[in-house]
């Protein structure tokens, strides 16, 4: 008997059958085409998690007028032009058997006229506090307007072969403001006391209804708290969500937050576990109608016992099916230990998306909407590879490199794989990270990689092996600066530190305010150690992901125990002190333990110099070309492995 029955027991909404409890929620990717038709990469993307397992997959934020339009690339559903397009999308959904709805929606006020072309509109003149561009106030006549296209949407959906649609009534977008006090200031028969702010919600649920009949499933997102002053509660939630079935709701998707709220809208690896399943689980005490959870479902045990509790009928595994598409068949299959895991990193899927406005990734699934472009396929030829260092670069390069049929050899000079990852997973809240570590050992193991651990590698064993192609990827070391009494003064690197190489006293001097000396400085904080955080620059973890480094930051400045000093320069060392430079002139910080070195990472590429001209393929991925981050030497380990 399998231990996830529960998610894969089958289901329903309304008349839909599912064949499990498993939702990809709508999350937005940028892979339709600026016009807003659907795009090969957008439909190989859905296929693949269809053909992976999904027992829903409710499709992306999908522009029910261009005026409303999020993000670049997002679907479009405001003219009968985009039914072909869809269709197609669809059939190769049901081509391995998922369902698939699609998320009607509308920005509103979150958006900005570089994405639209026009101003936002809203109910009321309120300027998001994200988007910041003020926007023009709706006329009754034109939310009329509205209300109709919202039902054209749904009919175009239902004609494309959808089997459902879900209204995006939550994240602070058009819907949810004009449900919301916090951005529904108007005082006509569409705002005012909470029955006129219901007014356009049911308007646009009755006219869908109308639209595609009464046995077609329509799934409303909803907030259950948007976390700001004169905002929704849960309680307003707890009354509405009744209203909404009463109307003609066939299930509930209940998630929190708007922008510019601090609910965990998107959580994080700092976010407590699963935070948003007790809003599910308090409407679902209200309703009659199928609930469905969202909010950190990254592991199966965890989804398995929402249902098991009777919090929510469903559950979405979001970012999770993006860094794994096959993480319902792979449950199915009793190989979830298998499943590649989100480690809530936000690198290439959120900041990608909503601050760099390119295309969504992930930072270890490299074919996450490439996957018409990387087909996991044998290479023509199978070659002989051998890759020196097993960090994450080193163990992506042996695993595709493996899949696409050649013979591998890894050497670790380490007793254990994962090189700085496992550093990396060593901070407070950074436990998740130690995730990639776990999925890439295991999978290189099983794919038959000749492992060869507390071996360094020598020109000499290399060309013992008479490879075809050697993968270089020996990784980085600290950068130690030149200091004025650094030998004196015993300083140690971060990494020593991280790793219980060096020990510190109780007075701890950081030298170096990147991602890396902010989360060492945490580390040693929750040791006991007062420390003091010194920053050349005027900024902080300018590394960091941007949509984590707020979080960091704010943790930094409320840790009694840490001190933070930018636009300072240490410009000598001794023992026991340190002479720093800033603005106001120089000063001496004195009865220091430990100096600590956090000042950034150098290549550490020994072989290559010597390999050239002796190998027929050499190549040196990740930090022993240049130190970076994670996403991009897993990327780049990808690409020279795939192409072998």
């Amino acid at each position: 008997m399998s231990a996830f029955k529960r998610l894969l027991e089958p289901g329903r909404i309304g008349k839909l059958a599912l064949r499990n409890r498993m939702v990809m929620p709508p999350m937005g990717t940028n892979y339709a085409g600026d016009d807003g038709f659907v795009t090969e990469r957008l439909v190989r993307y859905y296929e693949e998690r269809s053909a992976g397992g999904m027992g829903l997959i409710i499709v992306e934020v999908s522009a029910v007028d261009p005026a409303g339009k999020a993000i670049s690339g997002q679907i479009g559903v405001w003219a009968d032009k985009f039914i072909p397009g869809l269709r197609y999308l669809v059939d190769a959904v049901h081509r391995h058997g998922a369902k698939i709805a699609m998320q009607l929606h509308h920005a509103g006020r979150q958006t900005n006229s570089a994405i639209t072309g026009m101003a936002p509109v809203a109910p009321s003149a309120l300027s998001c506090p994200v988007c910041a561009e003020m926007p023009r106030v709706l006329t009754p006549e034109e939310i009329r307007g509205l209300v109709y296209a919202f039902a054209e949407a749904a009919r175009r959906a239902r004609l494309a072969g959808f089997d459902a649609v879900e209204l995006h009534g939550t994240h602070g977008y058009l819907i949810n403001q004009f449900l919301s006090p916090y951005s529904n200031h108007r005082e006509d028969e569409y705002g005012g006391d909470e029955e006129r702010r219901l007014r356009f919600p049911l308007e646009v649920i009755r006219a869908v209804r109308r639209e595609v009949g009464e046995d077609y499933p329509i799934i409303f997102r909803m907030n259950a708290d948007e976390h700001v002053e004169g905002g929704i509660t849960l309680e307003d939630a707890l009354r509405m969500a009744p209203i909404f079935v009463e109307n003609g709701v066939d299930a509930l998707h209940v998630s929190v937050g708007v922008y510019g709220s601090p609910a965990p809208m998107i959580s994080t690896m700092a976010n407590p576990p699963l935070p948003l399943v007790k809003y599910a689980a308090a409407i679902k005490k209200k309703v009659n109608v199928p609930v469905i959870a969202v909010g950190k479902i990254h592991d199966p045990e965890d989804g398995e016992r929402i249902l098991a509790e009777g919090s929510a009928d469903f559950v979405s595994i979001g970012r999770g099916s993006i860094t794994d598409s096959h993480f319902a068949r792979k449950i199915q299959l009793g190989r979830a230990e298998d499943i590649r895991k989100c480690i809530q990193c936000n690198q290439r899927c959120i900041d990608f998306l909503l601050v760099y406005r390119k295309p969504a990734g992930c930072i270890y699934n490299v074919r996450v909407g490439r996957e018409g472009e990387f087909p996991l396929v044998k290479a023509p030829r199978s070659k002989k590879v051998v890759i020196v260092g097993g960090g994450p670069a080193g163990m992506e390069a042996a695993r595709v490199a493996r899949i696409r049929g050649h013979r591998v050899i890894l050497f670790e000079q380490a007793e254990r794989p994962g090189g700085q990852a496992l550093l990396a997973a060593i901070p407070p809240h950074k436990e998740r990270f130690g995730e990639i570590v776990r999925y890439l050992s295991r999978r290189i193991k099983a794919l038959g990689v000749d492992l060869r651990l507390g071996t360094g590698a020598t020109v000499e064993t290399i060309l013992k092996e008479k490879p075809d192609a050697v993968i270089l990827a020996t990784g980085a070391k600290p950068l130690v600066p030149s200091l004025p009494g650094l030998e004196e003064s015993g300083a140690v690197t971060a990494w020593e530190v991280l790793s219980g190489a060096a020990e510190t006293g109780k007075n701890v001097l950081i030298v170096g305010g990147g991602l890396v000396g902010c989360e060492t400085a945490e580390f040693l904080a929750e040791k006991g150690c007062q420390v003091a955080l010194v920053e050349m620059m005027e900024e902080l973890a300018r590394d960091q992901s941007p949509t984590l480094r707020g979080e960091l930051l704010r943790r930094l400045e409320n840790n009694q125990a840490i001190t933070l000093r930018t636009g300072t320069e240490v410009i000598a060392l001794g023992r026991g002190r340190a002479t720093l430079r800033h603005k106001d002139g120089e000063e001496t910080l004195e009865n220091l333990d430990t100096v600590v070195l956090a000042a950034g990472a150098v290549p550490h590429n020994p072989l290559e110099g010597e390999l050239r001209g002796k190998v027929k393929e050499l190549y040196a991925v990740g930090d022993c070309y240049a130190p970076r981050n994670a996403a991009e030497a897993i990327h780049e380990a990808f690409a020279v492995a795939y192409r072998l």
